[in-house]
């Protein structure tokens, strides 16, 4: 809602005139442009129930401390979140974003006016107006939030029998937004589904159940997909259907089969995960042979690699601490020099220290972070331009990410089912057998190993990657 500037209510048509309106003219054109206010070309995308910033700067940098900042969506009076006066004001914010909505006040003096707004929801989705006054002028940005959930696991169950066949069900909930859903066999096909629904809960997150009628004719091997199309990302759940299991005998005889087979196989596979359980945690320790051959119970112990971290490396968005022992992410970009040694587009910093022979150990702590990954990667790996962080680059690390646990393998990444989320993370390298392992350093649980690495030869660096969260370094008693 831009002001007028000037007025000019009378021009005379003398030569002082024209040049009085010509003076008044470009002084008000000069007023106008005095800022503008910038945000991003394309939409941001948020999790539910995570955290999310909205850039929003002016160009060029001065100081928004005495200006008024004005965050709202359709409504200019009904405001998400309001700067003015030097304070913040919640007296006419609108109820649904109370208590939920920051400034970056450390970014005001440079006219960063971007908002913060936590515990996402999918009624927060759509365009948000970032508008700056100064009392003579006003700019505004226009930038539009994505929401987005990655729903629950989708869980198949057997409900009954159907027109010659089996009727399946497949179930699960907590996506946004409405995900697609299908059942596909073995071959990765589409199977015609029976009936499907979707629908929106309270909370705005969608439930969906699809079925579907199995035969004996059909192929016995299904699963159900299900994709969220925002984040490009889906989760599978398959089956397999014993010929025994179709009707060809007495219902009521195959339904005690199955349920027999079923506890059957239930027990069978709680012996089988706990005693795998047990060996792992017994073979999996600290010091254990089966990941740094020779720690065996005579072996000496292996020492903790006392790691710095390399200010040479940093991004521009990382601060590190004096001592090199942690990095944090921050919204703004440092004037550090722009060395050869440094990223440029990745989040990363690397150790200061080497290794190409031996066994090494250290620990990261890497807390709540919300964006994080710890590993190691060859010296050789490229710090400019685009870098596919994966193995072909020499990368060997374990990440978190949209709120999940994930390993770089070498086709693509691998989900980590974590029983228990890690507040500090130890890796183990053996530069002999390029093999690089992840552990929980408080429990000692196995996380990840690494298949022998393409980094064999070459010079092993420790690699850290931190977004919105702090990694720490420093040694634990």
């Amino acid at each position: 809602m831009p002001h007028l500037l000037c007025q000019i209510s009378r021009v005379s048509t003398s030569l002082p005139g024209f040049l009085t309106f010509f003076i008044t003219f470009h002084i008000c054109k000069v007023e106008s442009a005095l800022f503008t206010v910038v945000g991003p070309d394309q939409p941001i995308t948020a999790l539910v129930g995570e955290e999310i910033v909205l850039p929003c700067h002016l160009s060029p940098n001065m100081s928004v401390e005495n200006m008024e900042v004005r965050w709202f969506r359709s409504e200019f009076r009904n405001y998400v979140h309001l700067y003015r006066d030097g304070r913040d004001d919640f007296g006419g914010q609108m109820p649904e974003y109370k208590r939920r909505t920051a400034f970056w006040k450390d970014g005001l003096t440079h006219g960063n006016v971007s908002l913060r707004i936590v515990n996402i929801r999918p009624s927060d989705e759509g365009h948000y107006h970032c508008l700056v006054a100064d009392g003579i002028n006003d700019e505004e940005a226009v930038i539009e939030l994505e929401v987005a959930a990655l729903g629950s696991n989708p869980i198949i169950s057997v409900e009954d029998y159907q027109k010659g066949g089996i009727r399946m069900i497949c179930r699960s909930a907590e996506w946004y937004p409405e995900p697609q859903v299908l059942w596909r066999n073995a071959q990765g096909y589409h199977i015609a589904s029976l009936s499907e629904i979707k629908s929106p809960r309270a909370n705005g997150l969608f439930e969906t159940e699809i079925s579907a009628v199995i035969n004996g004719d059909s192929n016995p091997n299904l699963s159900c997909w299900i994709r969220n199309s925002l984040l490009d990302r889906e989760k599978e759940s398959a089956i397999h259907i014993s010929a025994l299991f179709f009707p060809s005998v007495n219902p009521w005889m195959v339904a005690l089969i199955m349920i027999l087979v079923a506890l059957l196989s239930f027990i069978i596979l709680n012996v089988y995960l706990f005693r795998i359980k047990g060996n792992l945690q017994r073979e999996l320790g600290w010091k254990r042979a089966v990941i740094c051959p020779g720690l065996g119970q005579n072996a000496p112990p292996l020492g903790k690699e006392d790691v710095t971290l390399d200010p040479d490396t940093a991004h521009r968005y990382l601060v590190l601490s004096e001592d090199g022992k942690s990095v944090r992410w921050t919204h703004k970009w440092q004037r550090l020099l722009n060395n050869p040694e440094r990223f440029h587009s990745w989040r990363c910093v690397l150790g200061r220290e080497g290794f190409t022979s031996g066994r090494h150990w250290w620990e990261v702590e890497v807390g709540k972070g919300m964006y994080w990954a710890v590993g190691v990667v060859r010296e050789s790996v490229r710090r400019k331009g685009g870098i596919s962080f994966s193995p072909e680059e020499g990368v060997c690390a374990v990440l978190r990410y949209w709120g999940e646990y994930e390993a770089l393998t070498a086709h693509r990444r691998t989900c980590l089912p974590l029983d228990r989320v890690p507040s500090r993370v130890g890796v183990y390298l053996d530069c002999t057998l390029g093999q690089v392992s992840f552990l929980d350093a408080v429990t000692g649980a196995p996380i990840f190993t690494c298949l022998p690495a393409s980094f064999v030869g070459d010079r092993i660096r420790p690699c850290f990657w931190v977004q919105f969260g702090e990694i720490n370094l420093r040694h634990h008693q």
